[in-house]
């Protein structure tokens, strides 16, 4: 049974519940009955719906005022002629807020910060070579990095409204040192090895073992609860993203991060312990995200395995899939990849059953 789009779930302990996220804040809501949490369901969702409206059209209200943003006219309609600040900071609250986690949010007002000098250009006006000698001028491949994505995704919403008459980023490259910075993974012997030592140790390695074998997020393995297993279905489901500096925000990368993916062996193995304890705790509460990434760093060292960070286990991963011949998108679906078109989240959601299974064996015999 679903209502806007979600889906009311049945708990091991036999009510139903659902999970909405409002604000940056997960809000459950429970009922000893389907119906019963369907109704309740209707009355919190239509209420949250409300209040975005609500705050939308506050937010038209006040770009409109006359004295802030003068009203020209682009392409024979009507266009408010913003500064590139005054646009970044309407296409954030419009486009991003409520719609990312606030982490995003906070990194997007600090990589927006290097570009101090085209804060006064009106947005009409910012050509392709400003940005390129603006980005060129920045030290720091990954600052690079992000500056680009910025810009890319501000001037195609700006493009897409008619702020602006053309998008000077489409003829700016992706910065080329960033190219050198490749994606690194284990070897199948290092991480057979890897596996190894984590086995010996499970009461600290624990956490890095469920990376390398089930490819999650660093947020999303801090996230994992008992109420995300289904040991019947060995099934894995993650929906929540936990990062120390955002408590309150549990709110996944993106919507494709949210999705069930197999328990593959191993992992079903390590996971059963605890199946009877509080099912709303998180398994790996009691870790700090900083903590895990010194651990990994100190067994890789001590034991002659490559330098690698906490993400690149989950590139591993993906890479075992590869190279196993896994399909592409039984790929995407597992790891909550977002998709580029239509027609590809189309076929995405018709996976063949059989298919999926059949990579669900040969990943097993992986690991």
């Amino acid at each position: 049974m679903t209502y806007k789009g979600k889906t009311i779930t049945k708990h091991q302990r036999g009510n139903w519940y659902v999970r909405l996220r409002h604000n940056g804040k997960v809000i459950t809501v429970y009922g000893r009955t389907q119906v019963e949490a369907y109704e309740k369901l209707k009355i919190v969702a239509d209420k949250i719906e409300i209040e975005k409206m609500r705050l939308r059209l506050q937010q038209l209200d006040s770009v409109a005022t006359p004295s802030v943003l003068t009203i020209a006219t682009v392409e024979g309609s009507t266009a408010k002629n913003y500064t590139f600040k005054e646009w970044f900071d309407e296409w954030l609250s419009s486009y991003k807020v409520g719609n990312v986690r606030q982490a995003t949010i906070d990194s997007f007002k600090k990589t927006v910060s290097y570009l101090e000098k085209l804060y006064s250009v009106p947005i009409n006006e910012v050509s392709s070579l400003m940005l390129s000698k603006t980005i060129n001028a920045i030290v720091g491949c990954r600052a690079k990095d992000k500056i680009h994505n910025l810009c890319r995704q501000m001037f195609l919403i700006a493009f897409n409204n008619k702020i602006v008459d053309s998008n000077p980023t489409l003829i700016i490259p992706r910065p080329k040192q960033y190219a050198k910075f490749e994606k690194k993974a284990l070897t199948p012997e290092q991480q057979a090895r890897f596996i190894e030592l984590c086995l010996a140790d499970l009461g600290k390695y624990e956490p890095l073992l469920v990376c390398v074998l089930q490819g999650i997020r660093k947020g999303e393995l801090l996230a994992l609860r008992p109420n995300d297993f289904n040991f019947k279905e060995n099934s894995l489901r993650i929906d929540e993203s936990y990062d120390h500096n955002y408590p309150d925000d549990l709110m996944t990368k993106n919507s494709a991060s949210v999705r069930t993916m197999p328990m593959f062996d191993l992992t079903k193995q390590l996971l059963l312990k605890y199946k009877d304890i509080d099912p709303t705790k998180r398994i790996y509460g009691h870790i700090h995200g900083t903590t895990l990434n010194l651990w990994l760093g100190k067994l890789l060292k001590a034991n002659g395995l490559p330098r690698m960070t906490l993400h690149e286990l989950r590139h591993t991963f993906i890479t075992r899939c590869h190279e196993k011949g896994i399909d592409e998108l039984i790929i995407q679906k597992w790891v909550g990849h977002a998709k580029g078109s239509r027609m590809t989240k189309a076929v995405y959601t018709h996976i063949n059953d059989e298919d999926e299974l059949k990579s669900i064996e040969l990943l097993n015999k992986t690991a």
